[in-house]
């Protein structure tokens, strides 16, 4: 699988791509997103009004549909750190569009996804740079504002790339960009890994592909983006046009402004053949996924290694990543401190409720119930304060840290009556009764 097309075909022959043959507006579409993501399946746009592309929505989702391309989590974690060296191919089959006094809006579709966003915002960009000291380059996921004409504001707060935006800016150089967009998922998962300073993501999303991601050079020379993406836009940093970026309904269901953000200049567009915009709803299933799942990834293996009782850990859905709830086996209450404590120290997670194995983790009800009955508020639950958080979290703001929670719900050293259970009448008797009315044990 090497293409986002190659993933469509994946879903469609499983049976989990919704086609829209209608044609929408793009003014439609996030609430369609919204409204059709519940389905489970990859949403496919085939006719936007006004445009010549298609647009492919819900890449993700669920965590199920990651794990059918990228394996469990234990392959994941391995497969992260085995790197791939790139595989150069020439450039076939794109369209070049010259951007100067062109407008972004008459070829690409994005979307103002909630009410009160300062503007349309392209949230699935790949922004590739090379670093001037290394030549390595630099990429990452981030959101793109459209300021009019061809001009877009780029966020890049986050290193590698905000470390390269200041050594450029600071020696008066040119920061030169290529934003890719549309690529498969696992390339996509793979751009919001952390990797090792001096590392091409692209080499550790080789690792995940068990195989070379073959690259092009489409815009400059120095910069090589994955082949068969849907679309490359090129262009450079333009430091005087500094604005106010925001505000934008991010992943975590609040509006995110930034005070100041560079602009970048496009000066030329490439695409492939009827190519396919990737649109993501921040506050939909599909971030909310690739977030959990690359949370997930680099919370279980050092988790397990250092509490060998944890049986599972189960992410809430839509927390971006920052609730979780840990099923144990039998073990003492300072291990079990200890298993919080450790687990608040990861950037991404804010609360983590503990649980015995008789509490199924993926019920909230269960979890609450054991919350209720099995944690001794004035000592089984644990507030730390300026930690270390995500920086799409707005408590994160102004560098302070953010509050977190652990919460021991568990029974271990503690003096709590059994658990009741409704007595089991014979099994085969109260299957036939279910059975009769529609319904299964």
């Amino acid at each position: 699988m090497e293409t986002l097309r190659d993933y469509l075909d994946f879903m469609k022959g499983r049976g989990l791509v919704l086609e829209i043959g209608e044609k929408v507006s793009r003014e439609d579409i996030p609430e369609l997103v919204e409204l059709l993501a519940e389905r489970g399946k990859v949403i496919h746009f085939k006719n936007i009004d006004g445009y010549e592309c298609g647009m492919a929505a819900n890449l993700a989702p669920s965590i199920d549909a990651l794990s059918a391309i990228v394996g469990d989590y234990g392959r994941f974690l391995e497969a992260g750190n085995k790197a791939e060296k790139k595989v150069a191919v020439e450039p076939a089959g794109l369209t070049s569009i010259d951007m100067a006094g062109r407008d972004i809006l008459s070829v690409l579709p994005i979307l103002k996804h909630c009410e009160k966003d300062s503007a349309p915002f392209i949230t699935t960009g790949i922004v590739s740079s090379p670093d001037p000291d290394s030549g390595v380059v630099g990429r990452g996921i981030h959101r793109l504002e459209y300021r009019g004409g061809n001009r877009l504001g780029v966020t890049l707060i986050n290193p590698p790339l905000s470390d390269i935006l200041q050594k450029c800016k600071t020696r008066g150089e040119r920061m030169r960009l290529v934003v890719t967009i549309g690529v498969d998922p696992v390339l996509f998962l793979s751009m919001a890994m952390k990797a090792a300073p001096g590392t091409d993501k692209l080499e550790v999303a080789g690792g995940l592909k068990g195989e070379g991601i073959k690259v092009i050079r489409p815009a400059y020379p120095d910069i090589d983006v994955p082949a068969g993406a849907e679309f490359y836009l090129e262009g450079d940093v333009d430091y005087a046009d500094v604005r106010r970026d925001g505000p934008l309904g991010e992943i975590g269901g609040y509006y995110m402004a930034l005070e100041a953000t560079p602009t970048m200049v496009v000066s030329r567009i490439f695409h492939r053949q009827a190519p396919l915009y990737h649109a993501l709803l921040p506050t939909g299933l599909e971030g909310d996924a690739y977030l959990t799942f690359v949370s997930r990834g680099h919370v279980e293996g050092t988790v397990r290694k250092l509490f060998p009782f944890v049986a599972e850990i189960v992410f809430v859905a839509k927390t971006f990543g920052t609730s979780v709830v840990v099923s144990i086996k039998p073990a003492e209450r300072p291990q079990v401190r200890s298993l919080i404590t450790a687990m608040m120290g990861f950037p991404m997670i804010k609360k983590v409720v503990v649980v015995d194995a008789d509490v199924d983790a993926h019920s909230l009800v269960d979890v609450e119930w054991a919350i209720m009955t099995r944690c001794f508020a004035d000592t089984d639950v644990i507030v730390a304060a300026g930690l270390q958080g995500q920086p799409i979290d707005p408590q994160s703001a102004g560098g302070a840290g953010v509050g977190k929670m652990g919460i021991d719900a568990t029974m271990h050293g503690k003096h709590i009556e059994e658990r009741a259970r409704v007595a089991r009448g014979n099994r085969v008797r109260v299957l036939s009764v279910l059975r009769s009315i529609g319904g299964a044990a």
